[in-house]
């Protein structure tokens, strides 16, 4: 079974990457991030049959990120939000 779903960064997450860099930089980081992330669920979806809930850690590039919100669409959309995970 696979569940789509879409993926942003938290908001404080993002806009600390933005503050960080370079508007045109910022973006193309956080695209990147958002697509590596996205990459790391779907096989966390492949291998285990579950997307991450809130709370749930999930390493990417050896750096552990933490699902800080997940929204379930009328339409069957799934969306996450992630942000570093400060522990």
């Amino acid at each position: 079974m696979e569940i789509a779903f879409d993926l942003n960064l938290d908001h404080t997450y993002a806009e600390t990457i933005r503050q960080q860099h370079e508007a045109r930089e910022a973006h193309e980081l956080i695209s990147e991030l958002e697509d590596k992330i996205g990459a790391a669920l779907s096989l966390v979806m492949q291998r285990h049959g579950v997307l991450p809930a809130v709370g749930d850690r999930v390493e990417v590039d050896s750096e552990w990120l933490v699902i800080s919100a997940r929204t379930f669409g009328q339409d069957g959309s799934v969306w996450l939000s992630a942000k570093q995970f400060e522990g």
